[in-house]
């Protein structure tokens, strides 16, 4: 055999291993994948079932979320000023409970736990 021939039929073998090896990393991690879901399942199936929703606990008709309380308070007043107040610069105020009559407009709103909508924030008007 000549020269030529060996390295062609080097080069070929070498080309094809190029071609094997990422076929075989690809089914070596399939396998491996299907393996861990294999084991993810039989561990879940031995864990105990979700409570139903009679088990389930529930919170007292009359209670609200703990901590919750409902109630008006006036607000406290701040200085008039041209430019803008930034956080750093109010002072730490308490507020007392507003015990004036709930207004129409207030009632309306009450028990909205708006997030975002008519949050204000710089452009409310």
């Amino acid at each position: 055999m000549d020269s030529l021939t060996v390295f062609a039929a080097e080069y070929a073998l070498r080309d094809h291993l190029v071609g094997i090896g990422p076929l075989v990393a690809g089914i070596l991690l399939v396998g491996f994948l299907v393996g861990g879901f294999l084991v993810g399942r039989r561990i879940r199936q031995k864990e105990s079932p979700a409570p139903r929703p009679e088990e389930q606990p529930h919170r007292p008709d009359d209670a609200g979320i703990p901590g919750e309380t409902e109630g008006h308070r006036r607000p406290a007043e701040l200085e008039e000023r041209e430019d803008r107040l930034m956080p750093y610069e109010v002072k730490t105020q308490s507020t007392e409970a507003d015990s004036s009559p709930v207004s129409e407009h207030d009632a309306k709103w009450r028990g909205s736990h708006s997030g975002s909508w008519g949050a204000g924030g710089p452009g409310a008007g």
